[in-house]
């Protein structure tokens, strides 16, 4: 990178994944800052053109845009997930790509164990029977509905344990509950118990899904491994859309193979209205959440520091969180 031009042009493709109350910090060196709210995929390389750093969060960065904007060199992903780069492109042309880490692991976690509880808990089921008019009505001073479980000692399964399944299993593990993994690498756990994927679909009554969404696991969880799992059992997605099959898991839920799920991430987003998961979420048993598990306060608030410090050190010749 040549430190003695006199302007860095930085650009940030979608700037409206981040509210606009948390201000992203200016770089020291000399720069440009162009902000655009969102780039449609037609807009890409006109906006791109002349840039030394693009911002992306859900911008989709091909090996085209890079052939046609050469002066980029570093492209800083404003999320955890960088599923939206070629990465193969970024190393042939040696354009390095940083991403935020160690940002929402406390908040995706606590979304986690808050679906948790309100699935096994029944609080849907219960709440809707006082709008409803039921516990006004009942002959005794509660009302008896759909069966409340504890999670103490409920089975808590993970799905890829990098450092989002590990909060959560963390947090599992605190409440009483018994935790078991899978991953494809090895783990040191004291609090959690490494086992097969194949166990974890069978023996689990909560399963948390946080491994990316690769060629390997699209369509990971589908009729096959819904049908195996235990008929009381919970889904729980805030990983990425796609990881699981949503037309096989509607069926699932409209066939009763399994107790409920909660989904953050959906394989459309924002998803249309013919989205097959948008047809059951009026259902008790049934959470679908706006891909906000991530977005606490003080989470939103990492990510925009964490970002501008990773442009900042790739702008001084130090970058960091690479990973490309």
């Amino acid at each position: 990178m040549q430190q003695n031009q006199l302007f860095k042009k930085i650009v940030f493709l979608d700037r409206v994944g981040l509210p606009e109350r948390f201000s992203v910090r200016a770089p020291e060196l000399n720069h440009r800052w162009n902000n655009y709210d969102s780039t449609s995929p037609e807009h890409i390389i006109e906006r791109s053109i002349g840039a030394d750093v693009l911002i992306t969060n859900k911008v989709k960065i091909t090996r085209e845009t890079l052939l046609a904007c050469p002066s980029v060199e570093h492209i800083a992903v404003a999320a955890t997930g960088f599923n939206v780069i070629d990465i193969d492109a970024c190393r042939e042309l040696g354009v390095s790509v940083s991403n935020i880490p160690s940002y929402a692991a406390t908040t995706v976690a606590e979304h986690v164990i808050a679906s948790a509880l309100c699935l096994r808990r029944q609080l849907l089921s219960y709440r809707q029977s006082v709008i409803n008019g039921e516990w006004q009505k009942s002959r005794s001073f509660c009302l008896f509905g759909d069966p409340i479980n504890d999670l103490k000692n409920s089975i808590f399964a993970v799905i890829g344990f990098g450092e989002l399944g590990r909060a959560a299993a963390e947090k599992a593990a605190a409440l009483g509950m018994r935790v078991i993994f899978a991953s494809r690498g090895k783990h040191r756990c004291e609090f959690a118990k490494q086992v097969s994927f194949d166990e974890v679909i069978t023996s689990a009554d909560i399963i948390s899904i946080h491994c990316s969404l690769t060629a390997e696991t699209s369509n990971l969880i589908s009729t096959p491994q819904l049908r195996r799992m235990q008929p009381h059992a919970i889904l729980i997605n805030t990983a990425r859309g796609g990881i699981v099959n949503e037309v096989d898991v509607v069926q699932a839920i409209n066939d009763k193979l399994i107790g409920g799920i909660s989904f953050d991430v959906l394989i459309g987003e924002p998803p249309s209205d013919d989205s097959p998961l948008l047809s059951i979420a009026n259902l008790e048993n049934v959470i679908i959440t706006p891909h906000s598990a991530w977005a606490s306060e003080q989470a939103m608030q990492r990510l925009a520091d964490i970002l501008a410090d990773n442009v900042d050190a790739f702008l001084l010749g130090s970058p960091k969180n690479l990973v490309s």
